[in-house]
């Protein structure tokens, strides 16, 4: 309760500030997603420029024993014979090592197709986001014009932000614990979660999935653990077993791979032995998926998250 002598809150004031911060928080969640984006363009150009290198090396490579540690070519780019030398595995054959070095490429320029147009539409939000947070500065600024320009200008992040900044302010000491995943929305309305870290991995499998739920991985991969909850007795649906293992993928170090293993299986098989290293776990009666990953639907999952105040 306010004071006697207290002047009341501006609720105008109080409204813009709101709208301020929702705006900084979009902001912030852009330039992150921008940044994530950028990285993949950069894996991109250096995957590119290994194969350009590695082209050098395809008639080396077709003669080299097994063994073999080395290639040796001629580089004639600079217009004089340069020799050049590539450090290869000598467990592994020279010329599928060679391959497997254009196929990255090949796949990581596909992606880039996509990845520049999502750049370039986290820019073209972020430029109409500044030029809001610009226009705010005006005192006889109409807010709620700039709010549903922003809602246009970013959907998503601007909801989000919105949302936490709207949600009952807590106390330090009442803060409620962040949940250990984070939570998207497949088909049919249906949630998968997904472990934050290694530590909420362990988490998320042993104190919130339910021996009935399905867990997936991916194999060999480090990366989160993702469980999608079931009902007693329902299994997984096709295309929810899907998205899961799009989720699995993406949120792994397998993310810039086409063709990704996931394992999966009920939580049930699932067991962390004693002393183990944070999110390790033994898994039984395991099966895999042999994913080829959709831009598409995987753009379109990532959307879908739920915000978790």
């Amino acid at each position: 309760m306010r004071g006697g002598d207290e002047p009341p809150e501006d609720e105008g004031l109080v409204a813009r500030e709101a709208f301020a911060r929702a705006l900084a928080k979009a902001l912030a969640r852009i330039d992150r997603r921008a940044s994530a984006i950028e990285s993949d363009l950069a894996k991109a150009q250096a995957a590119g420029e290994l194969a350009e290198r590695a082209a050098l090396f395809v008639a080396a490579a077709a003669a080299a024993p097994r063994g073999t540690r080395a290639l040796t070519a001629v580089d004639w780019t600079s217009g004089t014979a340069q020799p050049v030398e590539m450090a290869i595995d000598p467990a592994k054959g020279a010329p599928e090592q060679v391959a497997a070095i254009f196929r990255r490429a090949r796949r990581l320029r596909e992606g880039g197709v996509i990845a520049r147009k999502r750049l370039a539409a986290a820019e073209e939000a972020r430029t109409a986001l500044g030029a809001l947070a610009a226009l705010l500065q005006d005192p006889e600024a109409d807010l709620a014009t700039l709010e549903a320009r922003a809602r246009l200008a970013a959907p998503r992040e601007f909801a989000r932000a919105a949302a936490i900044i709207a949600a009952p302010s807590r106390g330090r000491g009442n803060a409620l614990p962040r949940p250990p995943y984070r939570k998207f929305v497949g088909e049919g309305g249906k949630l998968i979660l997904v472990g934050r870290d290694a530590a909420r991995n362990d988490e998320l499998t042993l104190h919130v999935a339910r021996p009935r739920d399905l867990w997936l991985h991916a194999k060999n991969w480090t990366g989160a653990h993702v469980v999608v909850p079931l009902p007693k007795g329902v299994t997984c649906p096709p295309g929810l077993l899907v998205q899961a293992a799009h989720l699995a993928a993406h949120f792994s170090d397998a993310r810039s791979e086409r063709v990704v293993e996931v394992s999966y299986v009920a939580r049930r098989f699932v067991r962390k032995p004693r002393g183990s290293a944070p999110g390790a776990v033994v898994v039984d009666r395991e099966k895999v998926l042999v994913l080829r990953k959709e831009d598409a639907l995987m753009q379109s999952l990532l959307e879908s998250e739920v915000e978790l105040v």
